[in-house]
C-alpha cells in the first residue's frame, strides 16, 4: 500500500526478477532474485499494472503459448485454460476473438489466466483492479480467493486503502522507496 510513485511497482518488479535491485538483496521462495531469476520466475505468476499481450492472438492461443513456455503438456494447458477462463467468466465467443478487440477488463482476465496457468506458489499483482468494472473486479476476486484456498500466496499493490482492508491479511506501507510499516491491519 502506498501513494503513486512510492515504489510499489518497482518492488514487485524486483521481487519477480524482472528488475535487478541496485542495492540490497531479495529472496523469493528461498531463491535470490539476482542470482537465481529463472528459479523465481518458474514458481511465480505476475499480473503487471500495464497488461501486455500479443494482440493478434485469441485468449486460447495466448494461454497455449504461455503454457508451452512453462513446459506444460497440451492436455494440461487445455484443461487449465478452460477452467481459468470459465472462472474468469470469459465467454466461449470471446475466447475465439483477438485480444486487440478486448476491453481492459477482458485483457486483465486473460493476463491473470496466464499468470495462474502453471499453478504458481506466489502471485504478484500490480494494481490489479485499476481500470476495470465492478463485474470484472468480482470475477477476479473470486479467482484470487480460490487461489488462496489452494495455498497460493498473493502479493498485490494498491493505493486504495478500502481494497487492502477487504482483501489483505498482512499489509506493508511503502513511501518514497522505503517500507514504513509492516503488519496486520
Amino acid at each position: 500500500l502506498g501513494p503513486n510513485g512510492a515504489g510499489k511497482s518497482t518492488t514487485i518488479k524486483m521481487a519477480a526478477a524482472m528488475l535487478r535491485p541496485t542495492a540490497g538483496r531479495a529472496r523469493v521462495l528461498g531463491f535470490d532474485v539476482a542470482r537465481n531469476p529463472l528459479d523465481v520466475k518458474r514458481r511465480i505468476g505476475v499480473l503487471p499494472e500495464e497488461v501486455q499481450l500479443y494482440e493478434r492472438l485469441t485468449p486460447q492461443e495466448t494461454l497455449r503459448f504461455h503454457g508451452a513456455l512453462y513446459g506444460l503438456s497440451k492436455r494440461d494447458i487445455e484443461s487449465r485454460s478452460a477452467e481459468l477462463l470459465d472462472l474468469l467468466e470469459l465467454s466461449s465467443a470471446d475466447r475465439r476473438r483477438m485480444i486487440v478487440d478486448f476491453s481492459m477488463g477482458m485483457r486483465k482476465k486473460t493476463a491473470l489466466a496466464c499468470a495462474l496457468l502453471h499453478a504458481p506458489r506466489l502471485l504478484f499483482l500490480d494494481e490489479p483492479f485499476n481500470g476495470i468494472d465492478a463485474v470484472t473486479t468480482r470475477a477476479i476476486k473470486d479467482v484470487l480467493q480460490r487461489a488462496v484456498a489452494r495455498g497460493v500466496t498473493i502479493f498485490f499493490s494498491s493505493h486504495i486503502l478500502e481494497q487492502v482492508e477487504r482483501l489483505c491479511t498482512r499489509i506493508g506501507v511503502v513511501d518514497k522507496g522505503k517500507l514504513r510499516a509492516l503488519g496486520t491491519l
